[in-house]
């Protein structure tokens, strides 16, 4: 028994290093990467859930395991609703100016979960919980220690290595979970169904989605959907492969699954936005890590992003009042400003990605990797 316990011990310490010398990173990286994900929040797709108090009460079926049933049996009105939409944007603000980073990302990712909760219990379940995932883990990274306007003391707990390992494993299992069940239904040799092909048809024809390629493929071969079946699954099934493998095979499947989104962004109008932020935590951010702190010890700097992130908060607590949706902030709101904006968003992405792949460097030990503890082994 002991041998055996000794054995498994030795395999999970393995196993977590491996992770670690794939995902590592410091905290002055991570701390840019907190204000590029509040930026995100913020000024291109801040949540909003007012609209759940206007569904109709018929349609509300939450789960048997879900904390909503410990309440009433109605969903909140519009009152609390409103609440939770400025406690976000107030907690958004705090996470991109590193204002108590901590209890600022804790408290956007308990209100998220909560109205998530609500939203669910309608019936449909969305593909966002990454996100959210992704910001509790960050919460123990330590990335409000700097570039905060008050900053998060050190504790025990903070770990950018821990934080990203963790995340890491969340993608795997997520893609996992998701491509082990194309790959029952999708990987076959008939050319009479398709998986691709009836999500590419159902959404054109039922849903009146128009991706921008729309044309060039309702006219594709089904041949050519099959092999689009294929690297799907493959690109599914691969992640925790390639982030056992090394620094650069984990880099390289991030930027190909940047690609993959973008390519679905415009062949099936699926926006998986979120999942590409998630993506990007895994930069070395440190050489402009500096620039960013010469940048901001202006006033002039200093009054400009305290003015832009007032001015995007202030936009954004009017369309919680006034239930009218607003898209990306200082981008005109209509349907082709904001296509092309999220185009440029992944091509941003895809390229931040790229970059890594060429100046990663494969080593034992990332050199601003914390050290492990006992915790994590």
């Amino acid at each position: 028994m002991k041998s055996t316990t000794s054995w498994i011990n030795s395999l999970n310490e393995r196993f977590w290093h491996t992770i670690v010398n794939s995902t590592a990173t410091g905290v002055e990286s991570v701390a840019v990467f907190r204000v590029i994900m509040g930026i995100y929040l913020l000024f291109v797709t801040t949540p909003t859930y007012t609209w759940i108090a206007d569904l109709p009460k018929a349609l509300y079926t939450p789960p048997i395991i879900s904390f909503v049933n410990l309440l009433a049996d109605d969903f909140p009105g519009r009152a609390f609703l409103v609440t939770v939409d400025f406690l976000m944007v107030a907690s958004i603000v705090g996470i991109v100016l590193g204002i108590y980073s901590r209890f600022a990302t804790l408290a956007f990712v308990v209100l998220k979960i909560c109205v998530l909760s609500f939203q669910y219990s309608f019936g449909k379940i969305d593909h966002d919980i990454m996100l959210p995932a992704t910001l509790a883990c960050m919460a123990f990274s330590g990335w409000g220690q700097t570039l905060a306007l008050v900053p998060d003391k050190k504790t025990k707990w903070d770990s950018p290595s821990k934080s990203l390992s963790v995340i890491a494993v969340l993608i795997g299992f997520g893609y996992f979970s998701a491509g082990i069940e194309k790959a029952i239904h999708w990987l076959n040799f008939d050319l009479n169904s398709n998986g691709t092909a009836r999500w590419f048809y159902l959404g054109l024809y039922n849903l009146q989605r128009q991706p921008i390629l729309a044309p060039a493929l309702k006219n594709a071969p089904f041949w050519f959907f099959k092999i689009m079946d294929v690297v799907g699954v493959i690109f599914e099934l691969t992640p925790i492969i390639a982030v056992l493998i090394s620094r650069k095979a984990w880099r390289i499947w991030l930027f190909f699954a940047a690609a993959f989104h973008l390519v679905n962004y415009l062949l099936f109008n699926i926006n998986f936005i979120g999942n590409g932020l998630v993506y990007i935590a895994f930069i070395n951010y440190k050489p402009v890590y500096s620039y960013i702190v010469n940048i901001t010890k202006s006033f002039l700097a200093k009054a400009l992003i305290l003015a832009a992130v007032g001015y995007a908060a202030v936009v954004r607590g009017i369309s919680i009042l006034t239930s009218k949706n607003v898209g990306i902030i200082f981008i005109p709101d209509n349907g082709n400003a904001n296509l092309y904006c999220m185009l440029v968003i992944w091509a941003l992405i895809c390229a931040a990605l790229f970059v890594t792949i060429i100046k990663s460097k494969e080593q034992t030990v990332y050199e601003d990797a914390d050290e492990l503890s006992p915790q994590l082994t």
